[in-house]
């Protein structure tokens, strides 16, 4: 046991080591947006249990969330690519802030629903920005290791975010929740300001490739992304896994606290998830890139996912220490799953369109986030939670086959303009 503790030391310091000084500087901007995420992971309960909506309008207001974020990615991702990176990651900081204060003042549904929806598209804008501004940084043999890292950051800050959700909900109420994430989100532009002043990210990337990139791989078409097969298939598969992963912020708390569960414990869940992923996600991040092809490893944490979800009715019934060992299941999902999209997705893009590349990968986050609130609380209301999970995760499964073809789809992209 002891003589095997210099190694995993030495595998640490490798799967952090070549990282850029501004990813570094850019996930710290990360971990302090991220400790203040609350209003997400406590949304349906809030609106269930708090305002007294329906499962099926709690799946409405969660739905415009998600059709939000679609907007948000993608429109993030075109402006990313005119106006660069910067622009764009600093105004969703400062406007995202304000809106989540404003969520927790408004109780009519309408008014809600739009709330949420500008609240999710300009805090999405964000996310294409940041991979774009990440595939800058970092140097090519180094690109998972930094979207690992910004995972890493993330997660660092979402496992303080949820269980510090719980404690305000406790002690001063559901008000106190959208507060705290507001502010987060004001100091993190604060720390993006004085730690990142405008740079190369600021401008948008020449419509060529070095050509030093073009000596080594034939140029890839620079058709938008909606017209490349490969990346429609890519973002199809996408979705349909982060469907089943998304029940976490939707279903699952609902039917958790239906079966007795406190929104402690399962903020307590989401904790174990985030110091998971802070122990072990670049250390296995780094031995995954440099030992397996990406879709390889991209199959591998879907499938723990789908299968994990399928596990999910049963350990809620067991027991909470079974819980425990469902949400590490489907963290070490996340962990082989999501950083590997990223990746795969910049690696393939044109330069030119890498932030639009980029913010349709992300808008199938936003699109999951749409499709499991609205099919998987019409699910339950008229079959039961555990049916809801099920049919959801089935969906999962299909999305795994998906994604076994889109590398071969890409190839054939690429034979089909070589002989042009």
């Amino acid at each position: 046991m002891l003589s095997t503790l210099p190694r995993i030391r030495r595998l640490y310091v490798r799967s952090f080591s070549g990282l850029p000084r501004k990813v570094w500087l850019l996930s710290l901007v990360m971990v302090v947006n991220r400790s203040g995420a609350m209003v997400i992971a406590f949304l349906s309960v809030y609106l269930v249990n708090s305002m007294g909506y329906t499962a099926t309008d709690a799946g409405w207001v969660m739905g415009a969330f998600g059709v939000g974020g679609i907007a948000g990615n993608y429109f993030g991702g075109l402006l990313n690519d005119r106006y660069g990176s910067w622009h764009i990651m600093i105004f969703s900081l400062l406007i995202a802030g304000l809106l989540h204060i404003l969520i927790g003042q408004v109780t009519s549904f309408w008014p809600l629903c739009i709330l949420v929806f500008l609240t999710s598209l300009t805090a999405d804008a964000f996310r294409p920005a940041n991979r774009a501004a990440i595939a800058v940084y970092a140097p090519p043999e180094h690109l998972t290791q930094s979207y690992g890292l910004q995972r890493l950051a993330a997660n660092l800050g979402f496992s303080v975010g949820p269980a510090l959700g719980g404690l305000l909900i406790t002690t001063y109420g559901y008000e106190s929740l959208f507060w705290a994430d507001g502010i987060t989100y004001w100091l993190a532009a604060i720390l993006f300001l004085v730690a990142l002043p405008a740079d190369e990210t600021a401008r948008p990337l020449p419509s060529t490739a070095p050509a030093s990139a073009a000596e080594k791989a034939p140029r890839p078409e620079t058709r938008p992304g909606y017209r490349q097969p490969w990346l429609v298939q890519m973002v199809l598969a996408n979705t349909l896994v982060i469907m089943c992963f998304f029940q976490l912020f939707s279903t699952v708390p609902v039917h958790l606290t239906a079966n007795g569960y406190t929104e402690g414990q399962f903020g307590l869940l989401l904790t174990v998830s985030g110091v998971l992923i802070v122990l072990v996600e670049m250390p296995l991040v780094y031995l995954a890139d440099r030992r397996y092809r990406p879709l390889f490893v991209m199959l591998t944490g879907s499938a723990l996912i789908t299968v994990g979800y399928f596990l999910l009715p049963v350990a809620a019934v067991v027991g909470y220490s079974l819980l425990l060992v469902w949400m590490a299941l489907i963290t070490f999902g996340e962990i082989l799953l999501m950083p590997f999209t990223g990746t795969y997705v910049a690696r393939h893009a044109p330069p030119s369109r890498r932030g639009e590349y980029l913010g349709l990968l992300s808008a199938s986050y936003s699109l999951a986030f749409v499709l499991t609130p609205v099919l998987g609380f019409q699910l339950a209301e008229y079959f039961g939670y555990a049916s809801s999970i099920y049919t959801i995760s089935g969906l999962g499964v299909g999305g795994l086959l998906i994604l076994l073809t889109v590398d071969r789809a890409r190839e054939a992209r690429n034979r089909e303009l070589a002989v042009r």
